[in-house]
């Protein structure tokens, strides 16, 4: 543990979320002291470069999750999730020690650790990763009724995140449309910082020779569900019949979404979940990335893609928007548009030198990403306005 001043800190995360890879640099200018996550058994101490009384990996919860999304698509999601929340639950739980500042990933699986911190007399900074549960709530009922499926796991733990929101004392989002969503439904604007993750620019790099022969390809990756708007993608490129052409789907899907998808049958390749390496090759062979979500609290893979040299095309619901310069790296479209996501598509199908100047552009956009050093400063500062005002007035929510 690093010898610095400030606040104990402890971090929980009910999953395998990009926030593991902060712990190595946190550890060194945080006062931190444990971290209760769920990943791989090779995400150890060592892996996260903290000591080994640190570490509280539950691994068992994301392994029984990983295996049912994968082989079982979800399926009885809304009653075995919680449960294997809940063993994540009860081992932080079993393996908890005080701290002054919780660091906590908002998302209605974690109340009860939050409400212990809080009344042994922490303060409680959450990172929502996505927008706010009445916004999240509006869009999801919208798919769900136009595509005829039941709300089931899609909404079970709004009214527990709406709890744990209430615990916040400040929070730190990923974009601007998940500050403003908080704003809308009355968190307190003082109070939340926009603290964007880094992405990994040596493993998500540009191919160094360009491949020939490839089809015009579009990627979108990312679980298929409703909120991810697939379906609007989907109407886009029945209607653009382009020539030497392939949509390519990359993700879990779940198991309502295969009725819905067979409509489209022979319009797209589904390739199921991909390794890293698999699909930063995928990324290299692509010409556009799209992600038609209708609520995206980032879209980590808008910047993988960018990375990669791809350009991207998104909805002004995806918080990704905030690295997209229209015309220069991709295009920012309405949401619920397969007319707008088609026209962008065309306009950049039918242009070698628009591709060229996207992909330049994407390649360029690696610059402005911030780095490890910029994403941990801002949070460890966080944690220090955190517990400087350790008795504000909560915001009303």
């Amino acid at each position: 543990m690093a010898d610095v001043a400030g606040p104990t800190v402890n971090v929980a995360v009910c999953g395998d979320f990009k926030q593991l890879q902060l712990i190595p640099e946190l550890n060194k200018i945080a006062d931190l002291g444990r971290v209760y996550y769920a990943s791989r058994l090779s995400s150890n101490a060592a892996r996260l470069q903290i000591d080994r009384s640190q570490a509280r990996n539950l691994f068992l919860k994301e392994y029984l999750l990983q295996f049912h999304a994968r082989y079982l698509n979800h399926a009885f999601a809304n009653t075995i999730y919680p449960f294997y929340d809940s063993i994540w639950l009860a081992a932080a739980h079993a393996a908890w020690e005080r701290c002054e500042v919780l660091h906590a990933v908002v998302q209605g699986k974690a109340l009860s650790l939050l409400q212990r911190a809080k009344r042994e007399g922490a303060v409680i900074l959450g990172h929502p990763i996505v927008c706010h549960p009445a916004f999240f709530e509006h869009e999801m009922r919208i798919e769900l009724e136009r595509l005829s499926i039941a709300p089931g796991p899609y909404l079970a733990d709004t009214i527990n995140t709406l709890a744990e929101i209430e615990l916040c004392d400040r929070i730190f989002c990923l974009s601007g449309l998940v500050r403003d969503s908080f704003v809308a439904a009355g968190f307190s604007a003082d109070a939340i910082d926009i603290i964007q993750l880094p992405t990994d620019l040596e493993t998500f790099v540009p191919a160094q020779t360009s491949a020939k022969d490839l089809p015009f390809r579009v990627l979108c990756v990312a679980e298929l569900n409703p909120i991810k708007g697939h379906v609007y993608l989907l109407e886009a490129w029945k209607a653009l019949k382009l020539a030497n052409a392939e949509l390519i789907f990359v993700g879990t899907m779940r198991r309502e979404m295969k009725t819905v998808l067979k409509r489209y049958e022979g319009q797209f390749t589904y390739l199921g979940p991909l390794g890293r390496s698999d699909l930063v090759r995928l990324y290299q062979e692509s010409s556009l990335l799209v992600l038609p979500s209708v609520q995206d609290g980032f879209g980590f893979v808008v910047t993988e893609a960018l990375a990669c040299g791809v350009p991207a095309i998104v909805t002004e619901h995806v918080g990704a928007r905030d690295v997209i310069t229209p015309g220069v790296n991709g295009f920012v479209v309405p949401p619920r548009s397969a007319e707008a996501i088609a026209e962008a598509i065309s306009k950049v199908y039918s242009s070698r030198s628009l591709q060229q100047s996207l992909r330049q552009g994407a390649i360029a956009s690696r610059e402005t990403f911030p780095d490890m050093a910029t994403t941990v400063q801002q949070i460890t500062a966080a944690y220090r306005q955190t517990y400087a005002a350790r008795n504000p007035a909560r915001p009303s929510m």
